[in-house]
C-alpha cells in the first residue's frame, strides 16, 4: 500500500482503522480505543504515529495487541524539519509535563503559609508564602510556554474547549501572580492590615489554587478525555 493510499482506512462508515508506525501498517478495526477511527479525541485512524507515539503515555508495545498487515515504502526521502526535530526532542525530554508541577505545587504552598499566618499571626509564615508565590509565578512561565511548544508541536494548534480554557485560564493565573506580587512589594505588611488591600492580596493567593488545579484537570483530559 502507498502511503497516500492510508487515509481511505479512517475506521469511518464501516471502513477499517489503519495506523503507520514506522513504515508498517497496522489494524486497529477492533480495538476498543479506535472505535470510530479516533483514539482518545487525539488521533485518528488513517495517519501516520511515528513522530506521535513516543509522546503517548504508553510505548510501543500497544502495537503487539494488534495485527500487522503490511508496510508501506516512501516515495522519495522526506529530509528532517525543524518542527519534526523539536517534535522528537520533546518526546525525549517532555518539557510541560516536567515544568507544571512546579507552579501546582509552589501556588498550593504558598496558600498554605498564607493561611498558617492568618491563624498564627507568626510573620515568617506570611514571608514564605510570599517567596514561595514568587517562585509558583516565575515557575509559571516555562510551564506556560512550554504547553504552548506541545500545543503547536503535537495538536496543530486546533482550538478546542480544552485549549481555550487552558489559554484563558493560564493567563488569568500569570495575571493574579504577578498582580499579588506587586502589591505585596508596594505594600510590605498588607496581610497585618485590616483593609480591602489586605484581603485582595489574601483572596489572590488563595484563589490562584483551584485556577491551576483546573488548568491542572484540562491538562489531564488531553490525554484522558
Amino acid at each position: 500500500m502507498k502511503k497516500d493510499e492510508l487515509g481511505q482506512y479512517n475506521g469511518k462508515d464501516g471502513r477499517s482503522a489503519y495506523v503507520l508506525y514506522k513504515g508498517k501498517i497496522y489494524d486497529m478495526s477492533g480495538s476498543n480505543k479506535w472505535k470510530g477511527g479516533s483514539h482518545m479525541a487525539r488521533h485518528s485512524a488513517g495517519e501516520d504515529l511515528t513522530d506521535f507515539l513516543p509522546l503517548a503515555p504508553h510505548g510501543e508495545e500497544v502495537l503487539t495487541r494488534v495485527s500487522q498487515i503490511g508496510s508501506v515504502e516512501e516515495d522519495t526521502p522526506v529530509s528532517p524539519n525543524l518542527k519534526g526535530n523539536l517534535r522528537e526532542l520533546y518526546g525525549k525530554f517532555h518539557p510541560h509535563p516536567v515544568t507544571v508541577h512546579f507552579p501546582i505545587g509552589l501556588f498550593s504552598f504558598a496558600a498554605l503559609m498564607q493561611c498558617m499566618f492568618i491563624i498564627s499571626k507568626i510573620g515568617s509564615f506570611e514571608n514564605a508564602a510570599f517567596y514561595a508565590l514568587v517562585c509558583a509565578t516565575l515557575s509559571a512561565f516555562p510551564a506556560a510556554g512550554s504547553g504552548m511548544l506541545s500545543w503547536w508541536l503535537n495538536y496543530e494548534m486546533t482550538m478546542t474547549s480544552i485549549f481555550r480554557n487552558k489559554l484563558i485560564l493560564s493567563s488569568l493565573l500569570l495575571l493574579m501572580g504577578i498582580s499579588a506580587i506587586m502589591l505585596r512589594l508596594l505594600i510590605p505588611d498588607i496581610s497585618a492590615q485590616h483593609d480591602i488591600g489586605s484581603l485582595v492580596y489574601t483572596a489572590l493567593v488563595f484563589a490562584q489554587v483551584p485556577v491551576a488545579m483546573f488548568i491542572a484537570y484540562n491538562g489531564g483530559k488531553i490525554l484522558w478525555p
